[in-house]
């Protein structure tokens, strides 16, 4: 990431703010990645289907791509010129029908521009409302780009991929993240220890969001980082309350290892967020090997997807206690 999207007379701008990337460069893309871009946006023909994961900078890329379609002019003036769609799955067909019809109908506020559509996440709508998108593809290409983004493009339809361009943005790696970080610390001068910044990177969950915030807490502290103080960093659960319970896992003391996670419970945090923060500090654990951390890391998301779809409910947590346990058993 550059420089250039940090100066010393801004204190007081939040870390997200400053260091998320703002322009095409910023993202140290792939060259043929790049360049792909940078020839859409010359040739205007910016009918185009982001691909990526969550945490790949695809909807922060699409916002780079439209300041860089519409350089040099004012940002309130061309925003006139832009439909934001979010949370598709929301909107009834009759929204698709009006509100978008309409918007591509009307011509350009912004003179040898065309308008734009942006598109997040088009894999969460329904395949009739697609159809709509579609049409609206067909009718309106001369005078309007479609910027759109998925996680899966398999839940997008063929007909609305074979109108657009297709880039598929590769996993964020922890090299990138080494950087991106290292950046941070070097501009904010951050004292911290080599083993707290592998810790952070790693239970950064492969999110670049996730890392500058973390950087923000390191920031804040105005202190020395050590390991110790980095896993208070990165999680609101006591960290040494979670090694108390993986080593009561390990040993087989299923009785204290319930009673260490009813004690996290009773400190006010849901089924949720113990899972979820168990989750990011096995990660980075130490006390487990990486067969051990395999052998449960399937169990944790099981348990997080249960409660996610249907409900979440603390009397479970002695099964999910009991099976970790049995997991850890046959290694």
């Amino acid at each position: 990431m550059s420089n250039d999207t940090v100066t010393d007379n801004q204190p007081h701008i939040l870390f997200i703010q400053k260091y998320t990337p703002k322009t095409l460069k910023d993202f140290n893309l792939l060259p043929e990645i790049f360049n792909s871009l940078t020839t859409l946006i010359n040739t205007e023909n910016l009918n185009l289907l982001l691909i990526g994961s969550m945490g790949s900078g695809k909807t922060n890329i699409i916002h780079s791509i439209i300041k860089e379609y519409y350089k040099n002019i004012v940002e309130t003036v061309y925003n006139q010129n832009i439909l934001y769609i979010n949370n598709l799955h929301e909107q009834g067909i009759n929204y698709y029908r009006s509100e978008v019809k309409t918007f591509c109908q009307t011509s350009s506020m912004v003179k040898g521009k065309k308008k734009i559509v942006v598109i997040d996440d088009i894999d969460m709508i329904n395949e009739q409302s697609q159809q709509v998108f579609r049409n609206c593809i067909d009718k309106y290409s001369h005078n309007v780009c479609f910027l759109s983004s998925c996680t899966n493009n398999q839940k997008v339809i063929e007909s609305i991929q074979s109108r657009l361009t297709l880039i598929s943005l590769p996993h964020i790696t922890n090299t990138i993240l080494y950087s991106i970080f290292q950046n941070i610390i070097d501009t904010e001068n951050i004292s911290i220890d080599k083993n707290a910044v592998e810790f952070i990177v790693n239970v950064s969950n492969k999110t670049i969001k996730n890392l500058i915030n973390y950087a923000e807490k390191c920031k804040l502290l105005n202190a020395h980082i050590d390991y110790e103080m980095s896993l208070k960093i990165c999680s609101d659960i006591d960290i040494h309350m979670f090694d108390s319970y993986t080593n009561s896992i390990k040993s087989g003391d299923m009785r204290n290892a319930i009673n260490i996670i009813y004690e996290i419970v009773d400190d006010g945090y849901s089924v949720m967020d113990i899972l979820n923060n168990y989750f990011s500090y096995i990660k980075a654990s130490s006390l487990l090997t990486e067969d051990q951390k395999y052998a449960i890391v399937p169990y944790i998301c099981k348990y997080i997807t249960a409660f996610h779809d249907i409900h979440e409910n603390d009397i479970e947590l002695p099964l999910f206690t009991n099976n970790l346990i049995k997991a850890l058993s046959v290694k």
